[in-house]
């Protein structure tokens, strides 16, 4: 075992430690605080922060006065700033205390959200119900045990919760046996562990679904639809699984609607967006068809008509997808969304993303940017609310409707941002459309030189993440032959050439979705006709 020993240490290597001492303090000093507690607090409506202070106030006293201040005072930050905070309450929370004091608060926050949604979640009501359960048996109190169990068996089997059903008969059991009551302990074994048995091949149903929603939601993040051979066989692969196939495998109804989500996602990356609107057509009617949607299904229905429009978008059923778009839109109004800060940002979220992508979609370019710049304050409010994910989507569709209104330079700014996102590898579609965009913005801009060595880089980056298509290898072929023309007509001529490629190649079952948000048709030939691409829209100059 080693053992520390005095040594006498030279004044240089003493210097260096204290060097070193110094640096680590100054490191420490600097170190970011965790942003957890201002995230939680910033996403409270404001009925939970009357609920959090109530129950404050009502469950803690030591220190009740400092939470609730330390909460108002992350609660006032529209951006972190806990430097700030830590120097206002220097003289109430010490400085090695603080760290202490966020934590208290942090917890007491979910306990009370625990307790302020507890009566919108029968999964914990069940739970809830169980455990009280086994208290009154530790008492003794059996009768009032299996009263609180049985009605939590009742209530998980309404709501197909299959592991709170298990949970129930297996304290029904304890039940009995600690009763020792033999006429139901043999009620207990007459069964034979038939609905256990039922029970487990049900929820063993569920954890497959989920397993297959998470291996197809891999699949389709990666890559928004099918490019190739080999991803339509990985594709054709999962759709062969049993469960899959044959809808009479799935014996509960949150299996059914599972089975029908999974087919409605795999019709989708399978670009047949039509037949996969029809799934989620039935989703929304289900819901639609109830007296009023509950507040525990509010966000569920949010989630329907969004997959609904975008799918109808997708598969250029415009004046459908634009109603459910008002649809969404008015939900801003209902009480369940409008007192819920997170489904209102979601909400939000959603009608701005749908609209630029839905102005884009439809050629109305101008129409984008006019949206685009006239809900700029909306659109920043909403930005910094949401997760990478969207802000990265949000980045890619205004760059496109900046190169679309011949604005390169405002392209350029904002693919930085999709670049600079930390999400942006993980979604192949996205990188690979960004790394193209790029490249046609700085044509745009004339940058000759840089755009010479960024070929070679992105044509190396796409070539080992696999994402040369045949639509990419066309573009990458004719952008190194324009760095290599000087004369003006030898261009026109090389566009054409262009144009004419893509248009064969996009018909093409694999190749008609290559860059969605952009034609690239229109684009060339606004640059053989020297118009906008609005211009050629509207004029009705393309030949396709």
């Amino acid at each position: 075992m080693f053992k520390p020993s005095f040594i006498a240490i030279p004044f240089n290597s003493v210097r260096f430690l204290l060097s070193y001492y110094q640096s680590q303090e100054n490191a420490s000093r600097k170190m970011k605080f965790s942003d957890d507690l201002f995230q939680l607090i910033a996403s409270l409506n404001q009925s939970e922060k009357r609920y959090i202070k109530l129950v404050a106030k009502a469950f803690t006293s030591k220190g009740t006065e400092n939470q609730l201040a330390l909460f108002d005072a992350f609660d006032r930050q529209q951006k972190y700033n806990e430097d700030k905070i830590r120097k206002d309450f220097a003289g109430r929370i010490p400085a090695k205390n603080f760290h202490v004091s966020k934590n208290r608060l942090y917890n007491l926050i979910l306990k009370a959200l625990y307790l302020y949604h507890l009566k919108n979640s029968e999964q914990e009501k069940i739970n809830q119900l169980l455990y009280q359960a086994k208290i009154l048996q530790k008492k003794g109190l059996f009768k009032q045990a299996d009263t609180l169990n049985d009605k939590a068996m009742q209530t998980a089997r309404k709501s197909e919760k299959f592991p709170q059903m298990l949970i129930a008969l297996s304290s029904q059991g304890n039940s009995y046996m600690e009763q020792r009551d033999l006429s139901k302990i043999k009620t207990y074994l007459d069964r034979n562990l038939e609905e256990e048995e039922t029970l487990l091949e049900h929820y063993k149903t569920d954890i497959t679904f989920q397993f297959l929603q998470l291996k197809t939601l891999f699949i389709t993040h990666k890559q928004e639809v099918v490019r190739s051979e080999t991803e339509m066989a990985e594709i054709q692969e999962l759709k062969e699984h049993p469960l899959l196939k044959d809808i009479s495998l799935a014996k509960s109804k949150s299996a059914k609607d599972m089975h029908l989500f999974l087919n409605g996602f795999i019709c989708r990356y399978e670009g047949n967006y039509a037949k996969a609107a029809e799934y989620w057509q039935e989703f929304v009617n289900e819901l639609e068809a109830l007296k009023s949607i509950p507040k525990s299904r509010i966000e569920e229905y949010v989630a329907n008509l969004n997959n609904l429009m975008f799918l109808q978008l997708e598969a250029v059923l415009f004046d459908k997808a634009w109603s459910n778009c008002m649809k969404m839109l008015s939900l801003l109004e209902h009480e369940h969304v409008k007192n819920d800060s997170h489904v209102t940002v979601k909400v939000k979220e959603r009608v701005i993303e749908f609209k630029l992508e839905y102005y884009l979609r439809s050629y109305q370019y101008k129409e984008a940017l006019d949206y685009q710049t006239t809900n700029r304050k909306e659109i920043e409010g909403i930005y910094d609310k949401v997760g990478d994910f969207r802000r990265l989507v949000i980045d890619y569709i205004q760059t496109s409707i900046f190169l679309c209104n011949q604005m390169p330079q405002q392209a350029s700014y904002s693919i930085e941002n999709v670049f600079d996102n930390k999400v942006v590898k993980q979604h192949q579609y996205i990188y690979s459309g960004a790394m193209i965009i790029n490249m046609l913005t700085h044509f745009e801009l004339g940058n000759f030189q840089l755009l010479e060595s960024l070929l070679l880089n992105t044509y190396r980056m796409m070539y080992k993440r696999k994402l040369l298509y045949k639509s990419e290898k066309i573009i990458f072929k004719y952008l190194k032959k324009y760095l290599r023309i000087h004369n003006n007509q030898q261009i026109m001529e090389s566009f054409k050439l262009l144009k004419q490629e893509l248009q064969e190649v996009r018909t093409e079952k694999f190749e008609k979705n290559f860059l969605p948000n952009f034609d690239l048709v229109v684009w060339i030939e606004s640059k053989i006709q020297e118009k906008s691409m609005s211009e050629i829209i509207l004029n009705g100059g393309l030949t396709l």
